[in-house]
């Protein structure tokens, strides 16, 4: 049975014609054009070919669906070229022989070395998951590459994907669990073999040679710890447990204390870089996530909030690849921590002034490292890492081979994501704040999705990002922190460098916080 339809073929048709493809073959279905009396679309059972039909004659010039290898696949533009073309010789009979399509060529089978380098290059870019932009994370993409990298995973890399078993991989991550020791290294391993795995199939099926495979993997899981980790696991627990009832606002007060005097003390080769001083006051202030809080750009940072109610308040944003929640955040900034961002920017301005001359070149980062070269060669500026802070917090417990000191002796165990558990036990007390505000300052949430949003209009600045609410907890949560810290005769934090090369602060007095006036121009 043949059907006829006289259209204007467009996309639409042809993709009416293939959603049809599979049927049976018996049946024709044939859409003749409007445009090109002699172009044809036919669909017949699996296939969708371009026709030519003119002077009682029938020629078939090309496959209207694009499988994989398929060398004669034309779209719409090129088979009205191609038809022109044909029909011309039908009509002088000059019609030349056509060609006879190329078997395509047998897709080449990914080994596991293929997996890892196509799946790592995967998470340097942009994704779409779960109906939405998923950007890269440099956390992520140094998780992967180490997990890749342990010997029992990497000696996989010569093994094709279509000969690859379970026992490859349970024997690799069990060794890996056996070498290093750590339960959670090995749990890390296999979560990465298996996203690697499912992502290739799922995105490179043709290209890696895995059509027809199912996720047998999915169901393979880590080894049993064993009965010291079980011991451990719970004494962690019961310590993050602990840690996080026991550090209080006041505690990280004695910390800022402890901080300060340790890092006035040190001179020289020791001199504790601006980007660490400030930073850890920055982390405190703001109790956000560490590596997000501390890759603030100085066009982020803004000196004056348009909508503040009170003067000297200033604001940052973060853009989604750099937050968890993968959506732009924005933080209100009291006058003290506009300060602290001001203070590191200064005084890393003076330090590299001294050490390279005038003429050097500026930094992109608050909280910019002073080594000249990052640790990817060709970057030049190099926000601190969050390691660093990490570092300068074992430094102060005398961890280091250089420092055996213990200034936190009498301090709780602390670590720096425990900021985000001590302020929110402090303002979930606290009388007046807002229950919601405080998940809004932490960036637990947005309520709407960033790309529904305009960055430019106040209803996102103000509804959007609940600024009137984040501040809120900005307010009580800076005004507990820096009160502790003087409770405990801590004086407000300046500069080593009072004078910039564009300007300097000025503090009034100890409630400076609350009346900075900036001078020529002190922030980048």
């Amino acid at each position: 049975m043949k059907r006829q339809h006289r259209v204007d073929i467009d996309i639409k048709v042809v993709r009416q014609a293939i959603s049809g493809a599979g049927g049976s073959s018996a049946v024709i279905n044939d859409w003749n054009d409007k445009r090109q009396s002699y172009l044809t679309l036919r669909q017949r059972g699996a296939s969708v070919k371009w026709l030519v039909r003119a002077y009682g004659k029938s020629r078939t010039i090309g496959n209207a669906i694009n499988k994989f290898g398929n060398c004669d696949f034309l779209n719409i533009r090129a088979a009205r070229e191609k038809a022109a073309q044909v029909y011309a010789a039908l009509g002088s009979g000059a019609l030349p022989s056509m060609p006879r399509p190329v078997a395509p060529p047998e897709p080449q089978i990914w080994t596991w070395a293929d997996v890892d380098r196509e799946y790592q290059k995967s998470l340097t870019e942009p994704r779409w998951i779960n109906n939405r932009i998923k950007h890269p994370k440099k956390g992520t993409q140094d998780d992967c590459r180490l997990a890749f990298a342990k010997a029992p995973i990497a000696a996989m890399k010569g093994i094709k994907v279509t000969e690859l078993k379970p026992r490859d991989i349970i024997l690799a991550v069990q060794e890996v669990h056996e070498v290093g020791k750590s339960h959670r290294q090995c749990v890390k391993c296999l979560a990465y073999v298996k996203a690697a795995l499912s992502w290739a199939l799922s995105h490179k099926m043709l290209q890696s040679g895995m059509e027809g495979m199912i996720a047998w993997w999915m169901p393979i899981q880590p080894p049993t710890p064993t009965p010291d980790e079980m011991k451990e696991k719970k004494a962690r627990k019961t310590t993050l447990i602990e840690a996080k009832s026991k550090f209080s606002v006041d505690h990280m007060g004695e910390l800022l204390v402890e901080h300060e005097e340790f890092c006035s003390g040190k001179t020289g080769n020791e001199k504790i870089s601006p980007g660490i001083r400030w930073g850890l006051w920055w982390l405190a202030g703001t109790a956000n996530r560490r590596f997000s809080t501390t890759a603030l750009e100085r066009k982020n940072l803004h000196q004056t909030d348009p909508f503040a109610e009170e003067p000297g308040w200033g604001y940052a944003e973060w853009p989604a690849e750099l937050m968890k929640g993968q959506a732009d955040f924005w933080l209100p900034l009291p006058p003290s921590l506009v300060h602290v961002a001001n203070s590191s920017i200064i005084d890393w301005r003076a330090l590299v002034t001294a050490e390279h001359g005038i003429g050097h070149k500026d930094s992109k980062w608050a909280f910019a490292s002073t080594r000249r070269i990052g640790r990817n060669p060709d970057n030049a500026d190099v926000s601190i890492y969050p390691s660093s802070l990490n570092a300068h917090l074992r430094n102060l417990r005398g961890l280091k081979d250089h420092n055996k000191d213990d200034h936190l002796e009498d301090l709780p165990n602390f670590w720096l994501h425990l900021v985000r558990s001590v302020s929110s036990n402090y303002l979930n007390k606290c009388v007046g704040v807002p229950k919601n505000a405080i998940s809004l300052m932490l960036a637990h949430s947005m309520p709407t999705a960033p790309e529904d949003m305009s960055r430019t209009t106040r209803d996102f600045y103000v509804t959007c990002q609940s600024m009137p609410d984040k501040t809120i907890a900005m307010r009580a949560w800076t005004d507990a922190l820096f009160g502790a810290y003087e409770k405990v005769g801590g004086k407000f934090p300046m500069p080593r460098e009072a004078v910039g090369s564009r300007g300097r602060l000025e503090v009034s007095n100890r409630d400076g916080r609350q009346k900075l006036s900036r001078v020529s121009g002190a922030s980048a």
